[in-house]
C-alpha cells in the first residue's frame, strides 16, 4: 500500500513520513479515528515505507522485493493481528490469514461489520488470549529481510484481557527495531496503561474535497468523510437495506396502539440474526433516529440520508422532538450495551420496544 494510493489525509501522510525519515517514529503508534477514514490503509502504507529497501523521499518505491511482498501481504517481517471468531478451542489470527489477505487486498477500507460478515456468521469477533503467545513468538525472531519488524493490530479494543495485559509487557520492553501500529476506533476501550505507552495520532474524517475527487457530489456529502459509507452508496448493500426495513417495522409496531404482538414477533425475528447483527442494527437505529430528528428541526442541509431513507424520514420525523429524542437514543444505547454483555436478546429487544412505545406517539 503506497501513501499515494490513500484517499486524502495529506498532512497526516507527511507527518508519518517525516517521523520515519527523522528516526523519530515511536516503537508504538496508535492511529485512531472513526470508521472509513483510512486508518488501516495508513498503517499498511507506513509499514511498507518502513520496510522498503529503496524508499523515496515521499513514499515507498513500490518496486523492491519488500514492496512487492507487502503488496501481496506476504512480507515475513510484517505481521497482523485482528478480531477473529472461534472455530477451535484456541483460535489464532493465522487461521484466518487467507480471508484477511483477500479482504485487505480487495480494499483496505472496510468495517468491523463487513469483516465479521466474511468470517463470523453472526458471531462476535475477539482477539483471544492465545494470540499473545503468537505475538511474542513472531517478534522473538530477528528480521528476516531487513532491520525492522512491524506488528499491525487492527481494532485492539477487541483484545481479550489476558492478551491485552501481555501486550502491555511487550510495549514496556519491545524487541529491538520492532514497531507496533495499533489501529483503533474506540481507544477509550483500551487499557489506559496501553494508550499511555503509545503515541496517539488522530486520523480525521476524509475532507470533502478529497471525497469529491474519489466519488461524486451527492455521495461525498452524505458519506460525510466516511469512505466505507461512500463505497456502500456506490454499490448499495442488501445488508443496509435490511437494517432499514427492520427499523421501519420496529417503528410501525411502536407507533400502532395495539401492536404488542407485532413487537414481540419483531424481537424474536431480530434475535434469530445473532448477537453481532443485533448490535449492528442498534448502531444503525441510533444513526437513523438522529437523522430523522435533524430533519424535524428543519435543517435538511445537515441531513445525511440515503435515497431509500428519505421518504420514510419525512413521515416519521414528526414523532420525534426535544421531549423524547434523548430518551430514545439512550434506549437504543442501553439495549446495545445489554446485548454486548450477553443479555438475552429476545428480552432486551422486546423491553426496548415497550420503552419506545412510552415516548413515541
Amino acid at each position: 500500500m503506497l501513501f499515494q494510493n490513500i484517499i486524502g489525509q495529506n498532512e497526516l501522510k507527511e507527518r508519518l513520513i517525516s517521523l520515519v525519515k527523522e528516526n523519530r517514529l515511536p516503537h508504538a503508534t496508535l492511529l485512531w479515528g472513526n470508521e472509513g477514514c483510512g486508518k488501516l490503509a495508513l498503517a499498511i502504507a507506513l509499514a511498507q515505507y518502513l520496510l522498503c529497501s529503496t524508499r523515496a523521499a515521499n513514499d515507498a518505491c513500490g518496486q523492491c522485493l519488500s514492496c512487492k511482498q507487502i503488496q501481496k501481504l506476504i512480507h515475513p517481517d510484517l505481521h497482523f493481528v485482528f478480531p477473529i471468531v472461534k472455530n477451535s478451542t484456541e483460535p489464532i489470527c493465522d487461521d484466518f490469514m487467507e480471508e484477511w489477505r483477500d479482504m485487505v487486498l480487495t480494499s483496505p477500507y472496510f468495517s468491523y461489520q463487513q469483516w465479521m460478515n466474511k468470517i463470523g456468521d453472526g458471531k462476535q469477533g475477539l482477539i483471544y488470549a492465545k494470540e499473545s503467545e503468537e505475538i511474542i513468538r513472531k517478534l522473538s525472531f530477528k528480521g528476516f529481510q531487513g532491520e525492522h519488524k512491524v506488528m499491525i493490530i487492527w481494532l485492539p479494543e477487541k483484545m481479550n484481557a489476558v492478551c491485552a495485559n501481555k501486550l502491555l509487557k511487550l510495549l514496556e520492553e519491545p524487541p529491538e527495531k520492532t514497531y507496533f501500529i495499533l489501529v483503533s476506533e474506540q481507544p477509550e476501550m483500551l487499557l489506559s496503561t496501553i494508550t499511555s505507552r503509545t503515541q496517539m495520532i488522530h486520523v480525521p474524517a476524509i475532507a470533502y474535497t478529497d471525497m469529491l475527487a474519489a466519488t461524486n457530489e451527492s455521495i461525498a456529502r452524505v458519506a460525510n468523510g466516511n469512505y466505507i459509507k461512500a463505497m456502500q452508496m456506490q454499490q448499495p448493500s442488501a445488508v443496509n437495506k435490511e437494517y432499514f426495513d427492520w427499523y421501519r417495522n420496529l417503528m410501525l409496531a411502536v407507533v400502532r396502539p395495539h401492536a404488542v404482538l407485532d413487537l414481540k414477533a419483531w424481537s424474536e425475528m431480530l434475535n434469530e440474526q445473532g448477537r453481532e447483527e443485533i448490535k449492528n442494527f442498534l448502531s444503525y437505529a441510533q444513526h437513523l433516529t438522529r437523522e430523522c430528528f435533524i430533519l424535524q428541526l428543519g435543517h435538511p442541509e445537515l441531513n445525511y440520508l440515503e435515497m431509500h431513507e428519505q421518504e420514510f424520514a419525512s413521515k416519521f420525523a414528526r414523532f420525534l422532538g426535544v421531549q423524547n429524542i434523548e430518551f430514545i437514543i439512550e434506549t437504543f444505547t442501553k439495549a446495545y450495551n445489554d446485548v454486548e454483555q450477553n443479555g438475552n436478546g429476545k428480552i432486551v429487544l422486546f423491553d426496548m420496544g415497550l420503552q419506545l412505545k412510552t415516548k413515541i406517539r
